[in-house]
């Protein structure tokens, strides 16, 4: 949840300085999902199976195993993505937290997660 709010700080604070509309409408939109995130996030702890790192790592996407990998708390089942085949994506590994990987790659790609299944959380 931390990380979140630490998004929503960031993209304010961007939003802010700013005066173009175009931007303010950009960074108003990343806030938005952010929010719905966090709006989500005790109902997602409450309705889905909990993961530790430990549990996550058995997810490997090796050897008929599911592929899951978490991402801002949430377990995304990565298993039927072709980029992911074999449980690997440009030197990643599923069975992992890629949280600060994936938001180094794709800032603000929730579009990228939408699709996926959501399987769980991270305790």
């Amino acid at each position: 949840m931390k990380k979140i709010l630490n998004k929503i700080d960031h993209y304010t604070s961007y939003m802010m300085k700013t005066s173009c509309p175009y931007l303010k409408n950009y960074y108003g939109n990343l806030i938005r999902n952010e929010v719905e995130k966090l709006m989500n996030y005790d109902k997602l702890r409450q309705n889905e199976r909990q993961f530790t790192l430990e549990e996550l790592s058995k997810y490997n996407g090796t050897n008929g195993i599911p592929a899951y990998v978490a991402v801002d708390g949430i377990v995304y089942d990565l298993s039927l993505v072709p980029s992911w085949g074999g449980g690997t994506h440009f030197g990643l590994y599923a069975g992992n937290d890629l949280t600060k990987q994936f938001n180094s790659c794709h800032e603000g790609g929730i579009k990228i997660l939408e699709g996926l299944p959501k399987v769980g959380v991270i305790k």
